[in-house]
């Protein structure tokens, strides 16, 4: 169906209230159809609003009927914006979510995973160790640079806490 509306140079929308992720954003703009979508959840980070698709926002019927509208109008005048937000979003598609892309985030996850699986089942001291290496690897340095909040006291001399 998504193939059938792109060859026609139809669009796609998706108005739901609330979108936790958008796979059927991501199935349209994989076709290479211009893809309106709710501004709330998933579609807000899959589109990039004006380039690679719309967001619409669906408590506002008025405007996101407008913003197709004015699509539609816009590749009457100029008959290659629909190919370039249609090739916009094909790129956006290929650079965020492949399946390669998907497969090696999907490793990466499973990997930290089995480390944390590994650390947890270790005894308390070596969980520490672990932990404190980490600290002084990553966040030692870090540390030094948050300020301390100043107080004044009663003398009017100024005292660094660490609260």
């Amino acid at each position: 169906l998504y193939r059938y509306i792109c060859d026609t140079r139809g669009a796609f929308v998706q108005p739901a209230l609330y979108e936790t992720f958008g796979l059927t954003v991501v199935e349209a703009m994989t076709c290479g159809l211009p893809t309106f979508a709710t501004c709330n959840g998933g579609p807000a980070e899959i589109i990039v609003d004006g380039v690679s698709g719309f967001h619409i926002d669906p408590y506002h019927g008025d405007c996101a009927s407008e913003c197709i509208a004015d699509f539609f109008e816009r590749c009457k005048t100029d008959p290659g914006y629909w190919d370039k937000i249609s090739n916009a979003g094909l790129q956006r598609i290929y650079e965020k979510y492949t399946w390669q892309i998907y497969s090696e985030r999907l490793m990466t996850l499973a990997g930290v995973y089995g480390f944390w699986k590994y650390v947890s089942k270790l005894g308390r001291r070596e969980t520490r160790r672990y932990l404190e290496m980490f600290y002084i690897l990553k966040y030692r340095d870090l540390v030094k640079t948050v300020p301390l909040a100043v107080e004044e006291t009663t003398d009017g001399i100024e005292e660094k806490s660490t609260e």
